[in-house]
């Protein structure tokens, strides 16, 4: 199988200068081909294809290659929100990945550390990173602020959602 991704060039030109990052997914199965900012991904497993795409993927939407490579795993995946689906006009889309920042970085580390997931806002869209779990409730999260929600209400939904997958374990 063969699927190719098209990725910014100076991530491209990170990536493929990056060994332990190439290293980590050719050690899945993958074969992988840097032809400027095309990445051409091969193997005979559909699985390994994908989980090396996201890994990809991750790394282009501007996650560190320690982090992309967490897509290895099959239990991780990764979620990507485009911020103009909830806003028409450039300054609305500026306010909104605001709301999902906060005040120096404030909101977003919360909800990374309630969610046990990594968060990248980028360009127009925002990228999370987590076991399957938590993914859901971060994308649940950033939805609920994208469409206008206070966030003292988001960190209760993500309190109550923790509490019925996990009960009274912490995640």
């Amino acid at each position: 199988m063969e699927e190719e991704i098209m990725m910014t060039t100076d991530r491209a030109k990170d990536a493929a200068e990056q060994k332990k990052f190439i290293d980590a997914i050719n050690k899945t199965g993958v074969s992988l081909s840097f032809k400027g900012n095309l990445v051409i991904i091969e193997s005979k497993s559909a699985v390994s294809v994908l989980l090396a795409k996201n890994a990809l993927t991750a790394f282009n939407r501007g996650f560190d290659a320690k982090t992309s490579l967490l897509l290895l795993d099959e239990n991780y995946d990764l979620a990507v929100l485009n911020i103009g689906n909830y806003a028409n006009s450039q300054k609305r889309q500026i306010g909104l990945k605001g709301r999902i920042i906060g005040s120096r970085g404030v909101i977003k580390q919360r909800l990374s550390n309630a969610t046990s997931c990594y968060i990248k806002i980028f360009g127009k869209t925002v990228s999370i990173i987590g076991n399957y779990q938590n993914l859901n409730i971060a994308v649940e999260a950033v939805e609920m602020l994208l469409n206008g929600a206070k966030h003292d209400r988001v960190f209760l939904m993500i309190d109550k959602r923790k509490l019925e997958a996990y009960g009274d374990r912490n995640s």
